[in-house]
């Protein structure tokens, strides 16, 4: 196989890492890819010393590596914070804050916090979002009847799609939690 061959199937397979990964910080599965890992860091190892590389495939290469030492060092971080009971992503602060080391009152919290790459795809995880998001609403006393799951998919859609293209990025996060007693739904894109 050519070194072009390999640097596709190295760029497939951490892509293919990272949504194994998304589906198990998500819930989908309790097992980690570990046999995928092991492939994606053989492949990496391999070229790592290896001369007979272009210069635009030493880029090429070195920009792949770069990739996946980037997600490595968030899913270590992810594994630490669900291994300590913490939500396994990090909180992001709200656009309108006007400080990020504006103190919080103790009812403060996120409630779900969910990573969203294809809306087709991912009806359930949207299911889930909504759920939380009601519930929150419940819990804060206002009236969550007025929010209708197909709407709230369609908008969802419609902003994943924003997001991914305005980000240039994968996937985005969306977070339901409860700030000052009100009920806070928030996205992230470029993720």
């Amino acid at each position: 196989m050519d070194v072009d061959q390999e640097l596709t199937n190295l760029e497939d397979g951490i892509r293919r890492l990272k949504i194994e990964y998304e589906i198990f910080f998500n819930g989908g599965t309790s097992r980690m890819p570990f046999d995928l890992r092991w492939r994606v860091e053989t492949l990496i190892k391999k070229y790592n010393d290896f001369g007979k590389m272009t210069f635009a495939q030493r880029f090429r290469y070195t920009t792949l590596v770069s990739k996946f030492h980037s997600y490595s060092d968030l899913w270590r971080r992810m594994i630490k914070s669900k291994e300590e009971g913490r939500p396994a992503f990090p909180t992001l602060p709200a656009s309108d804050v006007d400080s990020p080391d504006q103190t919080q009152t103790s009812g403060d919290r996120v409630i779900c916090q969910l990573i969203c790459s294809d809306p087709e795809l991912e009806a359930e995880k949207f299911q889930n979002l909504f759920k939380s998001l009601i519930e929150a609403k419940r819990e804060c006393g206002e009236k969550p009847e007025t929010v209708q799951f197909q709407s709230f998919k369609k908008y969802l859609a419609e902003k994943t799609s924003k997001l991914k293209d305005q980000f240039k990025c994968d996937s985005v996060c969306y977070i339901v939690s409860i700030e000052s007693g009100k009920v806070k739904f928030t996205a992230k894109g470029g993720i």
